[in-house]
């Protein structure tokens, strides 16, 4: 009866705790893909819609913005005012259509207060890596375009971000669609070329892998307990 009792095999506790743990992980990675799927089915719904709708005036989106309203991705219209003519501005990093682009910034003085404007692309500057980070592209009298956070940027191109008068990032964008007049050697590009939406198939991997992991563990499990 103790050989009998020796022999037989224990349960797998360790591998078993390890098992539930990383079902968990790859349970919650697929929750999370699920969320930005309907995070970024919201955001195509809302860029699908400004094809069509018309513009707003800058100070009516940033009072409801003042109000707690999210007003990202509205398309919006200002004048602009020269916060200082012909200062040099920078020039930030993004990438569009595949591509390293150079994207110059003006602060305009609204009716608001002052805005950061990305103008869109620096015309010639496709795919340098050092260029002159700083340039006079003039300002515009007028700009309409789109509103966009900083959280939407991206990371190199919101590092470069200009600041306000009391040295804080700004929470939102213009990025123009259109200047008057229009400015020499700049492209206005305010939204992205393509935006790729593969969360679902992200989600049904990461829950795949999942049920998976629960298939290879029940026939560790069946192998290593049977008689």
């Amino acid at each position: 009866m103790s050989e009998t009792a020796k022999s037989k095999p224990r349960f797998p506790i360790v591998l078993t705790i390890a098992t539930l743990i990383a079902f968990a992980i790859l349970c919650g990675l697929g929750t999370w893909q699920v969320k930005r799927l309907a995070w970024k089915e919201d955001l195509l719904a809302r860029i699908e819609t400004l094809k069509t709708v018309p513009a707003i005036p800058l100070a009516q989106a940033l009072t409801r913005a003042d109000k707690g309203e999210d007003v990202a991705w509205t398309r919006v219209e200002t004048g602009c005012r020269p916060v200082a003519p012909g200062a040099s501005f920078p020039l930030v990093y993004g990438v569009r259509d595949g591509q390293m682009v150079w994207r110059p910034q003006i602060i305009c003085g609204s009716d608001h207060g002052p805005i950061i404007v990305d103008l869109g692309v620096a015309e010639g500057l496709t795919g340098q890596v050092q260029p002159d980070r700083h340039g006079v592209f003039g300002y515009p009298s007028r700009v309409t375009g789109v509103l966009v956070t900083t959280d939407q940027l991206g990371g190199k191109e919101r590092e470069g971000l200009l600041t306000d008068e009391a040295g804080k990032s700004p929470k939102y964008v213009l990025m123009a669609e259109a200047t008057t007049p229009a400015l020499p050697r700049v492209t206005p590009a305010p939204l992205p070329a393509e935006i790729s939406n593969r969360h679902l198939e992200y989600a049904l991997t990461w829950f795949g892998l999942a049920v998976t992991l629960l298939f290879i563990y029940a026939a560790m499990l069946w192998r290593r307990m049977r008689p």
